[in-house]
């Protein structure tokens, strides 16, 4: 595990969705998509620990090193931000 944590966002052409990327393994046994609170829940730890910290997540698609997050339109992306990089980092540091 590395002793350190990067993030990064960049927002996409849909205003509902945004992708993020880590230097942390978020799907070391491949690509993962929860389409649903309820798919995400069943998922793996990463995937149930983010839908159940983070408010407004709709959808998750997890790879490698990157997440993609569709979220409620009436969440800011501001509060699901801050969410997602704090859960994070408190699961891999």
């Amino acid at each position: 595990m590395s002793e350190y944590f990067t993030f990064e966002t960049r927002a996409t052409d849909d205003p509902d969705q945004m992708v993020i990327f880590t230097n942390q393994p978020l799907a070391p046994d491949g690509d993962e998509t929860y389409d649903s609170y309820e798919a995400g829940d069943e998922g793996s730890p990463i995937a149930q620990m983010l839908f159940n910290a983070v408010s407004g997540i709709r959808t998750l698609d997890l790879s490698e090193g990157t997440l993609t997050i569709t979220r409620d339109s009436d969440v800011s992306w501001e509060e699901i931000v801050d969410d997602v990089r704090d859960a994070l980092r408190d699961f891999f540091l």
